[in-house]
């Protein structure tokens, strides 16, 4: 089967590559290290611990705690990563562009093969975890998720995802859901919540001060975090209803997007300064760089959070946020957070509106919320590394 789909990847590339040059002549990211992806480097390291993720926020998670898995389990580690901002954020660290899933580019990668693999929560590549368990490598799955639609994908095709899944040696699962979903295909599944959780509470609460953005307004600071194109009109609804009352910060969940929304807030008249421009800001921030989010919510009052207000979206993780005890505000559609949330909810630590109306629905937020406090939440999470993870990989 493995052989398969292997042949299936070969016709693609090959009857696609007109497109796939035409793609990278045009597009940036695209072409990003596009040969390190069909030519690939062999690893250098021995005796290493691979951890492979995909995206900018995913590498900063295992960036927070890559350090303490070297020491628990006595290797160095090695990041492989799948997108251009998630192998820019690995910067200091040895890593590498994951190369098109086939069999023959990863056995040149892993001629050194790694002891453990650690895959994060959707990085499910055939090839890629077929070639590290025939050189004997453990492979774990970490804060494992599966969407609802990837579900139904991976029943249709079980005569081959449950051969793939069937052969990680463990997969834990940030949520029950997501437990039961991959327990269809793998009977080495348990549960124990968000890693993300635990990573934030290993880290003492590092503040920053408005004025490091150049912010000078006494308003509160409400951030419209990770908002997506599909959701720029709701996020000039907001702005242009609570600019008298609130500085916002807005950042686009991606940096492709910036342009859409600097043209959106000229033709709505909504005076922004970019971060970039080092320029002082009097009513809205547009955050065009990476990995500065944190450090806003560590002075924000109000946080609402994008990819939870189009049907086409799952939104994000709501742990940052509320982490520095931001009165949180997401959409109805989090379904890749359902469970998150639902706890979130009975502790009163989010406020998920329906955003059909949704000034009238912040408005009642914000006369009705209490400042949160989300110690309880972090202490309960803690146990996360050392209960679920470190002692189950190091049990054969």
């Amino acid at each position: 089967m493995i052989a398969l789909y292997n042949i299936l990847i070969a016709l693609f590339l090959i009857v696609f590559s007109p497109f796939i040059l035409l793609k990278s002549a045009v597009n940036r990211r695209f072409r990003y290290h596009l040969l390190d992806r069909i030519f690939p480097k062999p690893i250098k390291e021995k005796n290493y611990l691979l951890f492979h993720a995909s995206s900018f926020g995913e590498v900063k998670t295992a960036l927070s705690f890559l350090d303490i898995f070297e020491k628990e389990l006595n290797s160095k580690a090695v990041i492989s990563v799948f997108t251009d901002t998630g192998y820019k954020q690995a910067k200091g660290r040895e890593r590498f562009l994951m190369p098109i899933d086939l069999i023959p580019l990863h056995k040149r990668v892993l001629k050194n093969p790694p002891t453990i693999a650690i895959f994060f929560e959707a990085e499910i590549w055939p090839s890629y975890i077929h070639t590290l368990k025939t050189k004997g490598t453990k492979v774990i799955l970490i804060n494992a998720r599966m969407s609802e639609k990837s579900f139904k994908q991976y029943k249709r095709f079980s005569f081959f995802f449950r051969k793939v899944l069937s052969r990680l040696d463990l997969i834990i699962a940030k949520s029950k859901i997501d437990a039961k979903r991959y327990r269809q295909f793998s009977d080495r599944v348990i549960v124990c919540g968000n890693i993300k959780s635990c990573v934030l509470n290993l880290k003492q609460r590092k503040c920053s001060k408005k004025e490091d953005f150049l912010i000078h307004s006494d308003k509160d600071i409400m951030v419209l975090a990770s908002f997506h194109k599909e959701e720029i009109d709701i996020a000039i609804k907001i702005v242009s209803s609570f600019k008298n009352k609130f500085f916002f910060v807005v950042a686009p969940r991606h940096m492709e997007d910036v342009q859409l929304f600097e043209n959106f807030f000229k033709k709505n008249d909504i005076e922004f300064t970019k971060r970039t421009e080092f320029k002082s800001s009097d009513s809205v921030l547009l955050l065009d760089t990476l990995g500065e989010l944190t450090k806003i919510y560590s002075f924000s009052k109000i946080t609402v959070l994008g990819g939870s207000f189009h049907n086409s979206l799952k939104g994000h993780n709501p742990l940052e946020p509320i982490f520095y005890n931001n009165i949180l505000i997401c959409g109805p559609y989090m379904e890749s957070f359902k469970e998150e949330v639902e706890r979130l909810k009975k502790l009163k630590l989010i406020n998920q509106i329906e955003g059909k109306d949704i000034e009238k629905e912040i408005e009642i937020v914000l006369k009705t919320a209490n400042k949160p406090n989300s110690d309880r939440l972090f202490e309960d999470l803690s146990y996360i590394l050392n209960c679920h993870l470190f002692n189950t990989i190091q049990t054969k």
